[in-house]
């Protein structure tokens, strides 16, 4: 088939992989790897220049997301994905992510976001766990 007229991206591969740029916004798989567990998570993040666009394909994975603003993430809540179901983390919204076995996961976000225009704190995972288990 033309690319020009049609692009057919796939990615099987563990991690991060942006697959698309257009006009400004970036789409990307995010796939299972233990960087991605739970108990391997280092930080929340937020975004100041774009939402960001989580669909669950397959398996598991769970968004963190804080209410808090400049002091850092507040409450914590834990959501589950489902398959199918578009996740629209807003601008400014502190939030991490777990990924289970197998978890494919589809991000559309602005092509722009990195550490420069995005905020960073520290997580303590035994602190996640505990607000998870309050959810």
């Amino acid at each position: 088939m033309n690319e020009e007229l049609l692009q057919i991206k796939r990615c099987q591969d563990a991690s991060y992989h942006p697959q698309i740029y257009f006009e400004g916004w970036r789409v990307a798989y995010l796939n299972d790897t233990p960087k991605f567990h739970l108990e391997n998570m280092e930080d929340m993040q937020r975004h100041n220049t774009s939402d960001e666009v989580f669909v669950l394909l397959k398996g598991s994975c769970t968004l963190y997301i804080g209410d808090g603003g400049d002091e850092g993430p507040g409450t914590v809540r834990a959501v589950e994905l489902e398959p199918g179901v578009i996740y629209n983390v807003r601008r400014g919204a502190w939030h991490t992510h777990a990924t289970g076995p197998d978890a494919s996961v589809l991000i559309v976000e602005n092509a722009d976001v990195s550490p420069e225009n995005s905020d960073h704190i520290p997580v303590n995972v035994g602190w996640l766990f505990r607000r998870e288990e309050e959810k």
